[in-house]
């Protein structure tokens, strides 16, 4: 154990912020300026050969080896077990706390003591952000555990942890490319997931995490399978049931295969009647398929819902995306002062595609 010269008496530290990691040298100063000086720092450092350990000192974490035997839960606990804090907060090296988040954390404790809260996390991407919840911030006791060897997830006594949703945001930049291309992500995960699936092959939570691991990859017949697999467990009151929905819709699409994706979405669209992402790839597979009067309804019913914090989403589903998608259809359809309107709309939400539609169609119509 490591722990670096910080005066812990200087403060009364209620939050442990926990991290498990490994030769993180490119990312985890990022993670580690953002975490609030007086919260307590626990990492957990699974055997790097950079200056991960030397910079997590620099910002006075207490820092512990563990051999890593391919098993997050097994780390994570770990990490909570040599927790000090009233509460504990699981953050990644590939994140970073908002400049709220302690003021959030704060008021989410003196509304909600004792409970588990979920958090936004704003996934960093070159194509489209995302955003999705997750619950990390809960109280230090023993009836809290992770399981899972691969995306684990947090339990108390042994049960699906309940959660309220909070108002906590980080980002999480481990979507970028480049971060799949240094670590080689793809060929890690695919072998945990599969190691998962062979010890409960009805895991739908790791059949998704399977399927969209290929699909993020362009993988779409190999992602197939295991997403039809987690869509046909019915587990709808899962946290990843949703999205899952909106990605085997994706998956249809991509192999050619609209119509009946179309039919697959309309079929669920009602139990989910809030999730703009939904609504919105109805009306990508309205425009696929040919079905072109249900075109309009589907990105107006994106609006008219809005974008969501409830549900995993690609950012502008409800917003920006939808008034661009929608004023595309108005333009191809010469419905030009509709097109212009929602263009318009789009481009409050600064959408650069829509500032150059509206540009080229304000030429055309001088």
């Amino acid at each position: 154990m490591w722990v670096s010269s910080f005066c812990k008496e200087c403060y009364s530290v209620k939050i442990s912020v926990c991290m498990i990691v490994k030769n993180e040298q490119e990312q985890i100063e990022r993670a580690l300026a953002s975490i609030p000086d007086h919260y307590e720092i626990i990492v957990i450092d699974t055997g790097s050969t950079d200056r991960t350990i030397e910079i997590a000192l620099k910002y006075h974490a207490v820092v512990h080896r563990l051999e890593w035997k391919n098993h997050f839960a097994e780390a994570r606990n770990f990490s909570i077990s040599k927790a000090t804090g009233e509460y504990i907060f699981i953050l990644d090296a590939d994140e970073e706390m908002d400049s709220d988040t302690q003021q959030n954390i704060e008021r989410f404790i003196e509304l909600h003591k004792g409970r588990a809260a979920s958090v936004m996390i704003h996934n960093e991407s070159e194509t489209e952000p995302t955003r999705h919840r997750a619950v990390r911030l809960f109280p230090n006791n023993s009836n809290y555990k992770f399981a899972g060897s691969v995306h684990e997830q947090l339990t108390n006594q042994g049960k699906q942890v309940e959660y309220l949703n909070s108002s906590i945001t980080i980002k999480h930049y481990g979507y970028l490319k480049q971060s799949y291309d240094d670590k080689k992500k793809f060929e890690r995960y695919v072998k945990l997931y599969e190691e998962s699936l062979r010890n409960n092959e009805n895991d739908g939570y790791m059949l998704y995490q399977l399927g969209k691991l290929y699909y993020s990859t362009g993988k779409y017949r190999e992602a197939y399978d295991p997403l039809m697999k987690a869509v046909n467990l019915q587990q709808l009151d899962k946290m990843y049931y949703p999205p899952l929905l909106v990605m085997f819709g994706y998956t249809l699409k991509e192999l050619g295969m609209a119509k009946n994706a179309y039919e697959f979405v309309s079929s669920v669209s009602e139990r989910y009647s809030q999730y703009p992402d939904l609504a919105f790839l109805k009306g990508i597979l309205a425009m696929e398929a040919g079905f072109f009067d249900q075109i309009e309804p589907a990105y107006k019913k994106a609006l008219e819902i809005g974008d969501t914090d409830i549900y995993t989403t690609v950012v502008g589903c409800g917003t920006y995306r939808a008034a661009h998608n929608l004023a595309v259809f108005y333009e191809v359809t010469n419905n030009l002062d509709s097109a212009k309107y929602w263009y318009s709309e789009a481009i409050r939400y600064d959408f650069e595609p829509s500032v150059k539609r509206l540009m080229e169609l304000s030429k055309k119509t001088k």
